[in-house]
C-alpha cells in the first residue's frame, strides 16, 4: 500500500490452508487496497474508519464467500468480469450499490454486505 499501512491476516477458525477456515482482514484509519490470493475460500474484511478497495477477481474455492463490513467508511469489492454476484447482508444507516452487468453468465460470487454508517460498491474488473 502506499501509504504504508498493512491488512491485518487473522485465521478465524479451523486449518488455515481450508477454505472453510476462512481468514479477517483489518483496516483501521487506513487506505487500503487488498487482493485475495487465487483459492480463496471465506474472507471478511472490516473495514473501520478508512476505506478498502477488495480485488476478488482470483478465482476462488467453490462456496467461497466474501463477507465485507464497513464503519463509518467506504469500501469497494471488484469482481471479475462476467461474474454472477449473489448479495446478502443489510445496510444499518448506509448504503450498498453494484455496478455490474446483471445478464451475465459468469460464476456466482456470494458477498456479504454489510455497511454500518458507510458504503459499499461491487463493480467489475
Amino acid at each position: 500500500m502506499a501509504d504504508g499501512r498493512h491488512w491485518s491476516p487473522r485465521t478465524l477458525a479451523g486449518d488455515p490452508s481450508r477454505a472453510d477456515a476462512g481468514a479477517m482482514y483489518l483496516n483501521f484509519m487506513g487506505k487500503g487496497d487488498h487482493v485475495l490470493p487465487a483459492g480463496w475460500g471465506n474472507e471478511t474484511v472490516i473495514s473501520v474508519l478508512g476505506s478498502a478497495r477488495i480485488d476478488a477477481t482470483a478465482p476462488s474455492e467453490p462456496g467461497a464467500k466474501l463477507t465485507v463490513v464497513t464503519a463509518m467508511c467506504g469500501a469497494t469489492v471488484v469482481v471479475p468480469p462476467g461474474a454472477r454476484v449473489e448479495l446478502s447482508g443489510g445496510d444499518i444507516l448506509g448504503s450498498h450499490a453494484v455496478d455490474i452487468d446483471p445478464d451475465v453468465d459468469g460464476p456466482a460470487m456470494r458477498i456479504e454486505a454489510i455497511p454500518v454508517l458507510g458504503s459499499i460498491k461491487i463493480e467489475s474488473a
